[in-house]
């Protein structure tokens, strides 16, 4: 009562056609979660948004500026004074959100290594709000 030799070649080629299907949805969830977490820190105007952050979305390639902006993003919230910051205006769900954000972000830019160290600055809010006209034009695309 032995198993036929091609079954585990074709379950482990279903298992991997679940896996490629499985990681393709889950690109199809994180995008509107991005756009609606985006919504929210927009909508927000506290004095935290007038920090500044690096200027990751400048002279990118779309690709390329989603991982800059979780690089961006990353290095901002671990810096002492934005965390205190957030804390001290009792904005931690905030604070909650941008590292969601960051790890949705790494998600969705698949590369390992992204240049960090940005010249430039603006502040949270203008850098939220370009990135989410980015996103919102990412999902027009695909939806079309």
């Amino acid at each position: 009562m032995g198993l036929p030799a091609q079954l585990p070649v074709t379950l482990l080629c279903l298992l991997a056609g679940t896996a490629h299907f499985i990681q393709g949805r889950r690109g199809d969830i994180i995008l509107p979660e991005v756009i609606k977490t985006l919504n929210i820190l927009t909508e927000r105007k506290t004095p935290c948004t007038k920090l500044m952050i690096a200027d990751a979305l400048a002279n990118t390639t779309e690709r390329e500026a989603v991982c800059r902006a979780a690089t961006a993003l990353r290095q901002f919230y671990l810096h002492h004074k934005v965390s205190w910051c957030f804390k001290e205006h009792g904005e931690l769900g905030d604070l909650r959100l941008l590292r969601g954000l960051d790890r949705n972000l790494c998600s969705m830019a698949k590369l390992s290594n992204c240049p960090g160290k940005e010249a430039r600055q603006t502040t949270l809010e203008d850098f939220l709000d370009r990135l989410k006209t980015a996103m919102q034009e990412k999902y027009s695309k695909r939806q079309s």
